[in-house]
């Protein structure tokens, strides 16, 4: 999950289209949507969601090995993991990028490891 560098230009623009996208969406009009560097050490850039000052779900974005820039993997934590399992599972994709592997972890909680392949 933890890569090496910082993301390149077009991966920090895929993640602000993201954060538009959730923006922009009807069902998310009541939500708060941040995007923020996450850990400037490993290179990660969140995408946090929350309602009412509870945090729903967040999204970490991790650099690929090798410096590239590329989102490499997504690390989500928060509320129905299942249902984001199931739905990245069957698609196989997490907002547009093709994903080589999913699966929960658990750390200080249990989380989706999401890595991509792009």
């Amino acid at each position: 999950m933890f890569g090496f560098g910082n993301l390149n230009q077009d991966s920090l623009a895929r993640i602000q289209n993201i954060v538009n996208g959730f923006r922009n969406y009807p069902a998310y009009s009541t939500y708060q949507i941040k995007s923020y560097l996450y850990d400037m050490h490993a290179g990660c850039h969140a995408i946090e969601i929350s309602r009412n000052g509870q945090v729903i779900n967040l999204f970490l974005f991790y650099p690929q090995y090798g410096g590239s820039g590329k989102i490499g993997s997504i690390a989500l934590y928060g509320a129905n993991l299942q249902g984001h399992y199931n739905a990245m599972r069957s698609s196989m994709t997490a907002f547009g990028m093709p994903i080589s592997d999913i699966q929960f972890d658990s750390g200080i909680e249990t989380f989706l490891d999401i890595t991509l392949d792009y």
